[in-house]
């Protein structure tokens, strides 16, 4: 995938789909799994992050989606909906609860339990989109994420706080991922998720 197309387009045009958003087609194409946080810590910046999740699951059939805050919800199918009123009431139902609280650990559990099973291996990639703040023991995410890790993919956590000067991630379920990621690295501006391309591509 062109991430860097995909980030600036997807955005721009509230995560319509795209033509040519493809480079040459790998030999083994990587299967993405997006896992967006819109709960109330992430309000600022979950609407643009939407954008661009709708835009990897329109550029690519196989990338599939995922909403949480206080319980996890697949979204895959409702951004591929052309029917633009009809997608806004599903995904209107299926976000409820957007912009409360959070529970990381007991959503990658879910996660784990209900989904990973059936679709992620060797050639997927995780990404979790987060200002890993949490309601949940941060013993939940460390097992959840060590649990997935065991599938063999590769998990690439995006926090949007990590641009910020000054920003450590001492949040007890931030610091509890951090053992488990392939990747950790900011997703506040355009820029952050187009420069991520080259950096999935080596994974």
């Amino acid at each position: 995938l062109d991430l860097r197309r995909i980030a600036r387009h997807s955005v721009a045009r509230g995560g319509e789909p795209l033509v040519l958003l493809r480079k040459r087609r790998p030999d083994r194409p990587v299967h993405i799994v997006a896992m967006l946080d819109v709960s109330g810590s992430m309000t600022v910046y979950a609407r643009v992050l939407l954008s661009f999740v709708r835009g990897l699951t329109s550029a690519d059939s196989r990338t599939d989606a995922y909403l949480f805050h206080t319980r996890l919800v697949r979204i895959s199918d409702a951004l591929r909906d052309h029917d633009t009123l009809r997608a806004a009431g599903r995904m209107s139902m299926m976000a409820e609860g957007f912009g409360g609280g959070t529970r990381i650990g007991a959503n990658l559990k879910a996660f784990n339990e209900q989904y990973a099973r059936h679709g992620v291996g060797g050639r997927s990639v995780v990404l979790i989109l987060s200002d890993g703040y949490d309601t949940d023991p941060p013993e939940l995410i460390d097992a959840a994420l060590a649990r997935l890790q065991k599938r063999g993919c590769r998990i690439v956590w995006l926090n949007p706080l990590k641009g910020w000067k000054d920003y450590a991630p001492v949040a007890r379920g931030m610091a509890a991922a951090l053992p488990h990621l392939d990747l950790f690295a900011a997703a506040a501006t355009l820029d952050d998720l187009a420069a991520l391309e080259p950096v999935l591509a080596g994974l």
